[in-house]
């Protein structure tokens, strides 16, 4: 006995039908192929293109009185190519987000290193120490991450892509707080002289320093 299809088999088959004929269709062609192409009811057939339309992965345009369904193999490179574009952008803004951040650390522990000198400033400084080599992990975390992406795009869905683009966005936005906890600590350190944290922000930040707001917004 031949082992049960599931949805996302039948799904499959169906485009791998439509590609393969190169041409567009009318449900009411799609209803006399598809059962036999995917061993189908007629009557699902409707539901099935309605389905994998609503994912993206069949395009329907109405020409005439009627809807015409089509599914040519370089519409899904190209929607592939873009959401791998679309994760490299996002995962290059957090690496770069991660490594001001660092550099920010970094200097501020030189910093307060060069100034403190009882022995109150080692918990300090061991801390920021702590925090820059989370951030340095969390780097060298995204950038797996970009290579994983850009390694396994052509075997995932859009859908996934997504998913694992909003949690890149979530631990940026993670991090991003993170600086600015250490805003407000630099701030008690420099006990009121704002041009002095300004000056301190504006070399960490960079590119990203936005006069009067500190730390471009993602």
């Amino acid at each position: 006995m031949a082992p049960k299809l599931s949805k996302s088999d039948k799904q499959d088959l169906i485009l791998t039908h439509l590609r393969a004929t190169g041409t567009c269709h009318t449900l009411k062609d799609l209803e006399k192929t598809l059962p036999t192409v995917a061993s189908i009811n007629s009557i699902q057939v409707k539901e099935y293109i309605q389905a994998l339309t609503d994912e993206n992965n069949l395009r329907v345009e109405k020409i005439g009185s009627g809807n015409w369904y089509w599914s040519f193999g370089s519409d899904e490179k190209h929607e592939r190519e873009r959401q791998l574009a679309w994760v490299k952008a996002d995962v290059e803004k957090a690496r770069k987000s991660c490594t001001d951040a660092e550099a920010g650390l970094a200097a501020e522990s030189t910093k307060r290193q060069q100034e403190c000198d009882d022995t109150s400033c080692d918990a300090e400084r061991e801390t920021l120490q702590g925090k820059k080599a989370n951030l340095r992990e969390e780097m060298c975390r995204l950038q797996a991450a970009k290579m994983s992406a850009t390694d396994s795009v052509s075997n995932k869905g859009v859908q996934q892509l997504q998913a694992e683009l909003a949690g890149f966005r979530e631990q940026a936005l993670q991090w991003t707080d993170n600086t600015y906890v250490l805003e407000e600590y630099l701030r008690r350190l420099a006990g009121g002289n704002g041009e002095l944290v300004e000056a301190i922000l504006r070399e960490c930040y960079g590119d990203e320093y936005v006069d009067g707001e500190g730390l471009q917004e993602l």
